[in-house]
């Protein structure tokens, strides 16, 4: 602990909580972001720990505040008998530096701890392949899980953070201009105060679609402006890859799978199959590829009487057949 603090007053910013002192310096030169950007890069974790840490100076400034009001009070006569060398520390900057001790030692029970995690003790919410599930959280927000989703979150009054392992998921947030929603996905962070939005992650690929508010997507070099979605828009990128804007949305078929239904218009068989895919435990393969060009156009029910793939069957212009390696293929009709 007493190392932490130490590490305060080094020439060379160490942790978290060194760089939020560090880079709130007026006079921080162009080294010291360069030096930071490093530091970033060095470790994914790094980067939250920083926002952590940087929220938590936040709370301090109030207390900040109240020492430079009582330093103030004290008589000019009485700070020049008991320092008679000017050491170049005023009330302000001896404030600035009790608040940073207060990051490093008076919070640190519970706060450093984070700093390894900033998910400690986070709720975490799964849906098994094929199940929709709604989730209420503390702060009055809706968050609608799809099909084998994996979503922690820790929310809490103070702070509103959450992580998108795997899956998609629909957000109806609460607003709360004080306390920002924080969606952790890939190596970003998706940040609102007030919105409807959904995200996904799969295979490595992480997608944001905006339907009402506005997001931020943070950029994994913080000198970076963050990407700023309005509603219809959609992104997608890649941990370390670029953020590449992709067609505007619809709405009304965007999130579509939150009324327990897909809908297609003019999509080609091959996806169709694949987004259906994901609702069952069984592999759905194309007996003839060129099938897979096919245009469809079509809602498929995800709830109802029998199976996804018995409902699909219906209403899709091929024949799904179950074999015996427990498979299900497409074939002409």
């Amino acid at each position: 602990m007493l190392d932490r603090l130490a590490s305060l007053f080094e020439a060379k910013p160490r942790t978290a909580e060194d760089w939020v002192v560090r880079l709130g310096r007026p006079d921080a030169p162009r080294s010291t972001l360069a030096a930071f950007e490093r530091w970033l890069a060095a470790d994914p974790k790094n980067l939250a720990d920083y926002q952590d840490a940087k929220g938590l100076l936040r709370g301090t400034r109030d207390l900040r505040a109240e020492l430079v009001g009582e330093l103030n009070l004290i008589p000019a006569a009485a700070m020049v008998a008991r320092r008679p060398k000017r050491t170049g520390w005023t009330p302000v900057a001896l404030a600035g530096g009790l608040a940073a001790a207060v990051l490093a030692v008076a919070v640190a029970p519970t706060l450093f701890s984070r700093f390894q995690d900033p998910l400690a003790g986070a709720a975490t919410y799964t849906t098994a392949v094929g199940e929709i599930r709604d989730v209420t959280l503390a702060d009055g927000s809706v968050v609608t899980l799809d099909t084998a989703t994996t979503l922690r979150a820790r929310v809490d009054g103070k702070v509103r953070r959450l992580a998108l392992d795997k899956g998609a998921a629909y957000f109806a947030v609460a607003h709360d201009r004080a306390h920002p929603f924080q969606v952790a996905l890939a190596d970003r962070q998706v940040i609102v105060t007030g919105t409807h939005f959904a995200t996904s992650l799969r295979d490595g690929r992480a997608r944001v679609e905006l339907l009402e508010g506005s997001v931020e997507v943070t950029q994994p070099r913080p000198s970076t402006e963050p990407v700023r979605l309005v509603p219809g828009d959609q992104v997608t990128y890649q941990a370390g890859g670029a953020v590449r804007r992709e067609a505007r949305i619809d709405p009304a078929t965007a999130v579509a799978w939150r009324q327990r239904r897909l809908v297609f218009q003019d999509a080609a068989l091959s996806e169709v199959l694949a987004e259906l895919d994901r609702y069952t435990d069984v592999r759905i393969r194309l007996a003839d590829p060129v099938l897979g060009r096919q245009r469809v156009t079509a809602m498929l029910p995800l709830d109802g009487r029998g199976t996804v793939i018995d409902r699909a069957a219906k209403v899709l212009p091929v024949m799904l057949k179950r074999t015996g390696s427990g498979e299900v293929v497409a074939t002409a009709r």
